[in-house]
């Protein structure tokens, strides 16, 4: 007897921690959706190139900067002074995309920055032209001073 009162203890136990863990569950499956809706709904060439870019940022997660308090987006660190920027808000800038490079080498191979636009200030820009920021000067899109002379194009998406 005492066998059988043990044996429905330890299931009634078992059951309630079970039910009780069920909507843990279903919080977190919830939550993952939500927060992964978008590249869940990728197909196909989409679907493996953000995997290949997650992968990347696994291996090297120190590559991904958050800049979104001074500019409203990530930025994507591949080294050698070269950045792609991704707005957290494409609908709201004509600067959907945003890359930087460090013209050093441009320059040092004839590049005239005379003859490129400043880079304005953010969500001025016109997407397709070449803007110049001379070294020193601070990056509307980092907001800090770039240690290299910077070149910039713009894309917007939509």
């Amino acid at each position: 007897m005492r066998r059988i009162i043990f044996i429905l203890l330890t299931f009634l136990v078992i059951g309630r921690r079970l039910a009780g863990e069920q909507p843990v569950a279903e919080d977190e499956l919830t939550t993952l959706k939500r927060d992964y809706a978008d590249v869940l709904a990728l197909q196909g060439t989409s679907k493996r190139e953000i995997l290949a870019i997650a992968r990347i940022l696994r291996a090297k997660p120190e590559v991904a900067i958050d800049q979104t308090a001074a500019s409203g987006e990530y930025c994507f660190n591949s080294g050698l002074g070269t950045m792609v920027h991704f707005a957290t808000q494409p609908e709201r800038t004509p600067e959907d995309v945003v890359y930087e490079f460090d013209a050093s080498g441009l320059i040092a191979a004839g590049l005239d920055p005379s003859r490129l636009k400043q880079l304005p200030e953010r969500g001025q820009m016109t997407p397709g032209v070449w803007y110049f920021l001379p070294k020193g000067q601070q990056d509307p899109h980092h907001a800090h001073a770039m240690p290299s002379p910077t070149i910039a194009i713009a894309v917007n998406i939509k």
